[in-house]
């Protein structure tokens, strides 16, 4: 029988999840704090039609934290100009690089990185898992991939798998 792992307990890393039971168990967690100390990066970036891309990144954002948005596209190597473009226009990648640039200025100490690979090439999939490893180190973050790829399995970028 597996074990119940409160994810606020684990020491910052990046984890590999594979099983349904513990999937179920860190997905219920989620949706039991009253605190948003969790955020999501998934293959299907949920954006506000009517909202510049600026703006949806910045959404629930403190006022605060704004400031550090040029440090953070800086981080993802992301263009700014990218902020110029229509959401239809994005890649995979991009969306991706979007929603952590989101998620860092929320400041959020949990990210739920959903399998979102499938259309990545592999030089993409190595630069998500090298740029989550620079953000556990960074920031002592907790990231826990979801994802049923074996290859993933092999990584040397998770700290534990369940």
């Amino acid at each position: 029988m597996e074990q119940t792992i409160n994810v606020e307990h684990l020491p910052a890393g990046l984890y590999l999840v594979t099983t349904k039971n513990y999937k179920k168990n860190f997905l219920t967690q989620q949706y039991k704090r009253s605190k948003p100390s969790i955020g999501e990066v998934t293959g299907k970036w949920e954006h506000l039609p009517y909202l510049s891309l600026k703006e949806n990144v910045l959404l629930g954002v403190d006022k605060s934290r704004r400031a550090k948005l040029l440090t953070y596209i800086k981080l993802t190597e992301i263009n700014p100009r990218i902020f110029t473009k229509q959401a239809k226009e994005l890649t995979q990648f991009d969306k991706i690089k979007l929603q952590f640039i989101h998620l860092l200025l929320k400041d959020v100490s949990v990210i739920y990185l959903y399998d979102c690979f499938s259309s990545l090439t592999v030089n993409q999939m190595q630069w998500i898992l090298n740029f989550c490893r620079q953000l556990v180190q960074k920031y002592s973050l907790r990231i826990l991939l979801f994802s049923k790829n074996e290859q993933l399995i092999q990584s040397t970028y998770m700290d534990e798998i369940f």
